[in-house]
């Protein structure tokens, strides 16, 4: 479990501010594993790069997530409280980087999506949602040896794909099973860590800064000094500052 320090949240705050959300996710990995190059992780598969903000979550804020979430037919706020060890998905060997499916008289190999996929889908680069990424990870697509394109491939091809990549990468997809309280409707919630957390750090960072800015201001530290204090310490000199 890594626990990203005060100094290191900012930083990777700053770094991804400008980004999309892929770009915000790999700031925070870079982040917190700085042994690892950006290029390393951006071809992590997506729900490898999960299991690692799960896991730089749960040393930095704790493993209790509660979140919100609008249901669908009412649009009431419902809210979701659960522990990261409920949604984590136990990581065995690394998965292949070449994947195979043969369905329906179909042969593709393929890769699992990761950061630059993202990235380039956010951006509006080789489309869009699933055509998208089938464009991007088929490596190569072949019907009784003639080449098919990648956009060209019949549903349920695609579906075995889809269902190939989720076994192998479990931790990519994660819903959360929700019942409205106010009109009963029951459905599964989407849940992104990576989106999660980096809310999380923009709201803790927001009010860092806030508190950087009091204290320097009023005793003359530099943000150094001041982010070097425990969260406690620093607290009991905002109660002095009357804040």
């Amino acid at each position: 479990m890594r626990s990203l320090t005060a100094s290191e949240l900012l930083g990777a705050w700053e770094a991804g501010h400008p980004h999309s959300a892929p770009g915000r996710a790999l700031a925070l990995l870079c982040a917190a594993w700085p042994e690892r190059s950006p290029g390393e992780l951006a071809r992590l598969p997506v729900g490898v790069r999960d299991s690692l903000l799960l896991a730089a979550r749960e040393g930095t804020f704790g493993s209790a997530l509660v979140g919100l979430v609008s249901c669908p037919p009412c649009g009431e706020q419902v809210e979701l409280a659960f522990e990261v060890g409920d949604i984590q998905v136990p990581q065995g060997a690394p998965p292949p980087e070449v994947l195979e499916v043969e369905h329906a008289g179909h042969a593709v190999r393929f890769r699992l999506p990761d950061s630059r996929d993202l990235a380039a889908l956010a951006a509006g680069r080789g489309g869009a949602g699933r055509e998208g990424v089938l464009a991007r990870c088929v490596v190569e697509a072949h019907r009784e040896g003639a080449h098919v394109d990648a956009r060209a491939l019949p549903e349920d091809v695609i579906r075995a794909i889809a269902d190939a990549m989720e076994a192998a990468d479990p931790q990519a997809r994660v819903e959360l099973s929700t019942t409205c309280p106010a009109c009963g409707h029951h459905w599964f919630a989407a849940f992104d860590i990576a989106e999660f957390f980096w809310r999380e750090v923009e709201a803790w960072a927001q009010r860092t800064l806030r508190d950087v800015h009091t204290l320097a201001r009023l005793y003359g530290w530099s943000e150094e000094h001041i982010l070097g204090m425990s969260p406690w310490k620093r607290q009991r000199y905002l109660e002095l500052a009357g804040t």
